[in-house]
């Protein structure tokens, strides 16, 4: 029997969640919920699919299984609370919830329900990072030593984005917990534990005018985690800039990857070589997202990972759970602790 989804949030919704849940057999889309009237309705007869709400009650009462979340990010905690109290599962988007406080609360009441609560870190899905996972596990770059990841673009200088909360740091926004949450996912799946972290975070761009009682969110910053291993992985990151970047590169004792973009290219440097080599990702690693990179692709192979503990079967080992997005969450809080005390700050100072 196919899973009944519904999808509450019908910006980054629309584009990205409804074409990914209609083209996944495993999965029917029955319902739609937005709080903007005529919104609902009009997506729902766009994407041809039967019900839509205005009223959350009304939307948690229907049958569905699974509550897909794609609001703004101040939303996402008491709206994945009332879903698992209805009795469904959960889907978070990334940015994941406000704090470690919420994060800690939606996964300790998953646990209580026995209800599956996942958070959006898609990026560990897309085929060449799902490459670099395995490449990292049979030791191919040696010993970690230290990893590197540059987010630049013009996204918060330039006016116009729908995506308002990311200038409102009260509800949720900012670059570190909307992008480069991500890359910080995928650095504890690499990695491992964190011990500390630094930061240095800052809004350079103008932001719109904002509700009253509402911050500008960080649209720059530098946050630098130290792992109990001993390796370090850093985060330069701006939204407020002409120049445009995305690279990860990873450094070990053997080796270094070097990653365009969210996975678009790899390649792979040697030790005293002077070239690095493309590496390409097998067939095989492309079928779960029909050949798509980036966030659309990850976000394709996690649904579809997805559906066998929502059908009763076995979690997957590599799906980011409730219990991830809190452990992700309390680095986020580090970070901003480090920026207003200008300290290094120990993760266990974090509940």
């Amino acid at each position: 029997m196919a899973i009944r989804v519904g999808l509450i949030g019908l910006n980054y919704g629309a584009r990205v969640h409804i074409p990914t849940y209609k083209e996944n057999s495993r999965y029917d889309l029955v319902a739609v919920c937005s709080r903007t009237p005529g919104r609902a309705e009009a997506v729902a007869r766009e994407h041809r699919i039967p019900n839509w709400y205005t009223d959350i009650r009304a939307f948690l009462r229907s049958d569905i299984d699974l509550v897909s979340i794609a609001t703004p990010p101040v939303t996402h905690a008491h709206l994945a609370a009332a879903a698992i109290v209805a009795g469904k599962n959960a889907l978070v988007e990334v940015a994941f919830v406000g704090g470690s406080a919420d994060a800690r609360v939606l996964n300790r009441l998953a646990a209580e329900r026995a209800r599956i609560g996942a958070a959006a870190y898609v990026l560990r899905y897309v085929p060449t990072l799902r490459l670099v996972s395995d490449m990292m596990a049979q030791g191919v770059i040696g010993e970690p030593r230290l990893m590197r990841m540059d987010f630049f673009s013009s996204f918060m200088a330039l006016p116009g984005s729908e995506y308002r909360w990311f200038w409102e740091a009260e509800n949720g926004g900012g670059i570190l917990a909307g992008v480069i949450a991500h890359g910080i996912d995928l650095a504890r799946r690499w990695f491992g534990n964190v011990r500390e972290v630094e930061a240095s975070l800052s809004t350079l761009s103008t932001p719109p005018r904002l509700p009253d009682g509402i911050t500008p969110a960080d649209d720059t910053g530098l946050v630098t985690l130290h792992f109990e291993s001993g390796m370090v992985a850093s985060f330069d990151f701006s939204a407020a800039t002409a120049y445009r970047r995305v690279a990860i590169e990873l450094h070990g004792s053997k080796a270094t990857l070097l990653i365009d973009g969210f996975g678009d290219a790899l390649s792979i440097l040697r030790m005293d070589e002077a070239r690095p080599e493309t590496v390409y990702a097998p067939a095989s690693y492309l079928e779960e997202t029909r050949g798509q990179n980036g966030l659309l692709g990850g976000f394709q192979a996690f649904v579809a990972r997805l559906a066998d503990p929502l059908n009763g079967g076995a979690m997957p080992a590599d799906l980011p759970t409730f219990a991830e997005g809190l452990e992700v969450a309390r680095l986020l809080d580090a970070a901003r602790i480090a920026t207003r005390e200008r300290r290094r700050v120990h993760l266990a100072e974090v509940a």
